[in-house]
């Protein structure tokens, strides 16, 4: 089996990392778990120069069959991006701080587990999100969480000093930060008008501080979980995520859920927009799924849901519900 390793030799540095052993030391740990699958990948750094999309794309176009990612979110987002359209199949190893795509498809944080899986688990096809030009894994998003994102990257950053800039920076953006009339399209043909603090398209589960925003969402599915927030105070958003911290959801019903296939989104005045955690520009924004385009190694259990599923009846009710709704409610723009 013909495999990359692709590995951050900065990942797990920051304060919130459980994982502070030296990249030595991983790497040292990661070759040794996969010989135990007689597998001897070819090890390739990341840089700042080429963070993994660049490496990726050479190590597929080699003939790789599977590409390792050993490192945090950041890292597996580049080297997945390079694996898009690839027949490679993306090996996950979770060593950075959130880990959210790996906790969306059940792969543990334990470098022995995660190698039996890229060595014995299953391959599947799973979607990913575009945002205007940018590719997302797991969230884009418009408003409050967009503008919010560069105080989590600070509090991710080593050092107190960082840690105080990000909790003072977060708590300013929450206080002053005010809703916005949006126009939404969905699926190029339903329009609502929707005052809202913030708008989610979500591919996985689970994004941000390692919570389960998209309880739904399903990574193969061909379809986005969007989240409008309207009607949201700062101390309502500051509950929902300690309630879904909680694993409760005290504020859901505040939040409308759609699935589709795509979205549009105008603003009144230019709102920021992400795409997992990096700022993106502003508004307005065209959000569409990638349906199917990147092959993953995942448990054999995951195989069958839940957030990625394998069985094409699932996908049928699934989009055929999404579907059957949209038709059902398009009398002309709604307001949300």
């Amino acid at each position: 089996m013909r495999t990359v390793l692709i590995l951050n030799p900065t990942s797990g540095e920051s304060a919130l990392a459980g994982n502070h052993t030296t990249i030595d030391e991983t790497k040292e740990k990661i070759l040794a778990s996969l010989r135990t699958h007689n597998i001897e990948p070819t090890i390739l750094y990341t840089t700042v120069e080429d963070p993994g999309n660049g490496l990726a794309q050479q190590a597929a176009a080699d003939g790789a069959e599977i590409v390792i990612a050993a490192g945090g979110d950041g890292t597996l987002h580049a080297v997945a991006t390079g694996l898009i359209g690839t027949k490679s199949a993306l090996g996950i190893l979770p060593m950075g701080t959130m880990n959210n795509i790996a906790r969306s498809l059940k792969i543990p944080e334990e470098i022995e587990q995660a190698c039996d899986i890229i060595a014995k688990g299953s391959t599947r096809s799973i979607d990913v999100g575009k945002i205007n030009d940018h590719i997302f894994l797991e969230v884009s998003g418009i408003g409050l969480e967009a503008a919010i994102f560069p105080a989590a990257e600070e509090l991710k950053s080593k050092g107190i000093l960082s840690t105080f800039r990000g909790v003072a920076q977060g708590l300013y953006t929450l206080v002053t930060f005010k809703p916005t009339r949006f126009t939404v399209t969905l699926d190029q043909k339903k329009r609502q008008y929707v005052h809202a603090i913030q708008i989610s398209i979500c591919n996985s589960p689970y994004y941000g501080a390692r919570l389960q925003f998209a309880p739904n969402a399903v990574m193969d599915d061909g379809l986005l979980d969007v989240l409008i927030y309207r009607r949201f105070s700062t101390f309502d958003y500051i509950r929902h995520a300690i309630s879904i911290s909680q694993g409760k959801r005290d504020v859901e019903q505040k939040i409308t859920h759609r699935k589709v296939k795509s979205i549009t989104i105008e603003a009144e005045h230019p709102v920021e927009i992400h795409a997992d955690g990096e700022q993106k520009g502003h508004t307005p924004a065209t959000i569409a799924i990638q349906s199917g385009v990147l092959q993953v190694r995942v448990p054999k259990q995951m195989a069958e849901g839940p957030s990625i599923t394998k069985p094409e009846r699932k996908k049928r009710k699934v989009y055929q519900r999404a579907v059957q709704r949209d038709q059902s409610q398009e009398k002309g723009p709604v307001h949300v």
